[in-house]
């Protein structure tokens, strides 16, 4: 908020618009604060000043990392009233900034810009405060990594140069435009179908980094090959990204950034407040202050001006089923109540839903568990039971599966893909027998096991969570690729965030897939999507590779090293069924192209169930295992309720033993010319 000549000026960061308020008048007239060319929304101004003569404003494009440079004309004319100000509100131009910016004040000649995250994420070794929380870490902690900075910008010589900052502000921003298209062989897209996978809080290398091919350090690699086999498998048979990087830094901001390619500016402020020690509550995934804003009728004060995926969907006509994605399950074994449920803490009696709270080892699966089969408990930890789920926003009422629940790590993965199959079958079953297509364009299908209960005693290990997650991801391509639905259906697989794992890239660089019937063969090196240039020191471009090792012969892998992140994905999602952009992010965002460049050949996938067969899967933390202390103090009701550092230490050892903990990069943003980390050589 400003002042200037009598005039209040007010940053609308979900309109990206400034109003000009006349408190004598009581008139108000809005101006926008979007890029040059910029048709949507995504900018999100937040912090306003006036130069000190009050001919200049300047506004604060957070998202955009920008500041707008406006132009002042006062009216002269006798009796001026609402028209005292300009009417014309174009920006002069932009100053680019660091990122985030966040608050701004005008002394002198100079322009003080505050950031909230400075010039970005760096080596997580750098030294902290004294006496700091972050200091007692073994390794700094990715919100501790983001410093903000000060600028002082001289405004007289900014305006002389105004021109050329504008178009590096344009520039950082693609607002070129380079999405590309996608190179389908036939010329034509054959995809009908999308379904989307969000899963939780990995590295690349964690998982992906003993693969052979790409850009991998086998030495972070914690749950390899034989933990992950499903996801080794479909990286090799339908393409690696090795330099992609989840939008989010935590589950807070990632899955809004999962579902919206964008998050609001009560979530860049809040996150960090709630994830450093419970001071707030778990204010996303539709539930704020542990109530639903869709019950008391009321807006998400974290929800994105732009919409999600699924108010994209509704908008445009397209048919969408949600699994466990921004639905809030009730459970049987708290009473159908738990720390999410609006009416918690009150004397609720047991849903009528619930004929039973829980199935304890060795006891009869319940119809709705166990894909309809009589078969008996095999886990040796109690499965709880859904009582009901609530959708969390309007668009979800009557589009998602009412027995699939969210969060909740002793749940089975195995019993979720039961469940997503239970309603996929008959619609493969109908399409074969009569080629009509009830499936629903688009589906999100949430596998969260992945995030592990840590040692916690009695419940999964480590290992086991991360099997049963990488078993089910194998069962739905399995299932899928065998059906009808293979020749024009696309899978998309990404982590909300990596949570500060080890990858010797940068934390944020993740495992993503994208499985499809017309993803790159043996000798295909066709790319002609147009993207963007790739990162030398990252890998090759979109090219083949020699499988090699003994499981894969000389299959040829297809490696795409082009830079992307969640934004990408949401993208090219979005592209496939002709749905246009959420906001200025996904309009500029390049498609996931060259992995769609295939013949449209690929075989049907096999799923492998090792970890099945040889009882991974089953096994659960013994009393005394490493930090089953720390790990049974912790709070598992929802995604990152805890300390990840202090989760990933106990993920660390209990795989990877006495061997020390390298601490997470943090360097995917380059350094500005002429600035040294402490990591450069």
């Amino acid at each position: 908020m400003a002042v200037a000549n009598g005039f209040l000026f007010v940053t609308l960061s979900n309109r990206d618009e400034v109003a000009i308020v006349n408190p004598l008048f009581r008139s108000v007239r809005y101006f926008s604060t979007r890029l040059p060319n910029q048709s949507i929304a995504g900018v999100y101004p937040i912090a306003i000043a006036a130069s000190a003569d009050e001919k200049q404003i300047f506004v604060a494009d957070a998202s955009a990392d920008a500041v707008a440079v406006y132009s002042l004309h006062w009216s002269k004319k006798a009796g001026c009233k609402d028209d005292c100000a300009s009417e014309d509100a174009t920006p002069l131009g932009f100053i680019p900034t660091d990122w985030y910016p966040t608050a701004l004040a005008v002394h002198g000649n100079d322009l003080l810009i505050a950031t909230g995250k400075g010039t970005g994420s760096g080596p997580n070794n750098i030294q902290q405060p004294k006496g700091s929380a972050a200091a007692r870490k073994d390794h700094t902690y990715i919100a501790a990594l983001l410093q903000g900075s000060l600028a002082r910008v001289d405004i007289k010589q900014a305006e002389a140069n105004l021109k050329e900052l504008t178009s590096e502000v344009l520039e950082s921003n693609l607002m070129n435009g380079r999405a590309g298209t996608f190179p389908f062989a036939s010329g034509k897209n054959p995809i009908k179908h999308v379904i989307y996978v969000i899963k939780e809080n990995r590295t690349y290398d964690q998982i992906l980094g003993d693969l052979g091919v790409g850009n991998g350090d086998q030495s972070l690699t914690m749950y390899g090959k034989d933990i992950t086999p499903n996801e080794h498998a479909l990286a090799r048979q339908f393409g690696v990204f090795d330099n992609f990087y989840d939008s989010g830094d935590v589950s807070g901001n990632g899955h809004v950034w999962s579902n919206a390619a964008i998050t609001s500016d009560y979530t860049e402020k809040t996150w960090q407040i709630q994830y450093r020690g419970g001071e707030r509550s778990y204010d996303y995934e539709g539930v704020v202050a542990d109530d639903y804003p869709i019950q008391l009728g009321i807006p998400d004060v974290n929800e994105p001006a732009t919409g999600y995926l699924w108010t994209n969907l509704a908008r445009h006509g397209k048919t969408y089923r949600h699994f466990g994605e921004y639905i809030s399950t009730h459970w049987c074994d708290r009473g159908g109540d738990d720390d999410m449920n609006p009416q918690s803490g009150t004397p609720l009696p047991m849903p009528e839903s619930c004929r039973q709270k829980e199935v304890k080892p060795g006891e009869p699966l319940t119809p709705e568990l166990g894909d309809g089969r009589s078969e008996a408990n095999p886990y040796p930890w109690p499965i709880p039971l859904v009582a009901d789920n609530t959708a969390t926003k309007p668009e979800l009422v009557g589009h998602f599966d009412p027995h699939y629940p969210d969060f909740r790590l002793e749940f089975p993965d195995q019993l979720r893909i039961d469940e997503f199959l239970r309603e996929f079958r008959p619609w493969a079953d109908k399409r074969a027998k009569t080629r009509k297509d009830d499936m629903p364009q688009f589906m999100q299908v949430r596998l969260p096991n992945d995030h592990t209960a840590g040692t916690s005693p009695g419940k999964p290990t480590p290992s086991a969570s991360i099997a049963d997650n990488d078993l089910a991801v194998g069962r739905l391509v399995e299932a899928i690729s065998h059906s009808p639905y293979w020749d024009d259906t696309a899978i998309f697989i990404v982590e909300d965030d990596a949570q500060d794992g080890a990858d010797h890239v940068d934390a944020h660089r993740s495992v993503a897939l994208v499985i499809s019937k017309y993803a790159p063969t043996g000798g295909n090196r066709k790319d002609s999507s147009g993207a963007p240039p790739f990162s030398p020191s990252f890998g090759r471009k979109g090219g083949m590779t020699n499988g090699g090792g003994s499981e894969n012969g000389s299959v040829a892998v297809f490696i795409d090293s082009h830079f992307y992140t969640t934004v990408n994905m949401i993208r090219t999602m979005e592209t496939l069924l002709d749905l246009p952009p959420m906001n200025n992010n996904d309009a500029q965002a390049a498609l996931m192209a060259p992995v769609f460049s295939g013949p449209g050949t690929q075989p049907p996938y096999n799923a492998d169930y090792r970890n099945r067969d040889n009882r991974l899967i089953y096994t659960a933390n013994a009393a005394k295992a490493a930090g089953a202390k720390e790990s049974s103090k912790m709070d598992f009701t929802h995604a990152d309720a805890n300390d990840a550092g202090q989760l990933n230490a106990i993920l660390w050892r209990d795989r990877m033993g006495d061997r020390t903990m390298p601490p997470p990069k943090h360097t995917v943003i380059p350094n500005r010319p002429g600035k040294k980390d402490d990591d450069d050589d």
